[in-house]
């Protein structure tokens, strides 16, 4: 049974953040929130990590449901698949000032693709994240030629 509920999960992304001072939780929970809610996202875990103007380390980690909810709005679905270690080695880079938020989450809407890539037994080689700041300059470029040809 639970090599079936491992075939049905769709790819999982930690995403590490960085915000200088405090994060306001709001915008990001809002987000987060509607992505879980349009069933695009399953989060996982969650850890905050600030660093102090002094460099002392503060850490939130969510060991349980309920601490998700009560940073997040909604329970995490695995605890502690982030842990303390990932955290202190962030906190060891971090300028004092900064708050890290490290968020993992199953691409849910991608579960399906995935499982029919393993069930014709493919493997997926690679797959690597496009930069905003790339995408964002290609279009402004294309905006720019289309309008010149005009």
């Amino acid at each position: 049974m639970q090599e079936a509920v491992a075939q049905s999960v769709g790819p999982v992304d930690i995403a590490v953040i960085l915000f200088e001072g405090e994060l306001d939780q709001g915008g990001i929970r809002e987000a987060v929130s509607r992505a879980v809610d349009l069933g695009t996202v399953r989060v996982l875990d969650v850890l905050l990590v600030r660093k102090d103007p002094d460099g002392a380390v503060t850490m939130f980690d969510a060991e349980s449901p309920e601490q998700a909810e009560e940073l997040l709005g909604f329970p995490t679905a695995v605890p502690d698949l982030i842990g303390e270690a990932d955290a202190m080695a962030i906190a060891a880079e971090m300028q004092p000032g900064s708050t890290v938020l490290m968020v993992a989450w199953e691409n849910t809407w991608a579960a399906e693709i995935a499982s029919a890539i393993r069930d014709l037994g493919g493997q997926l080689l690679v797959m690597q994240r496009v930069a905003h700041e790339d995408v964002a300059s290609v279009l402004t470029d294309l905006s720019q030629t289309r309008e010149a040809q005009s």
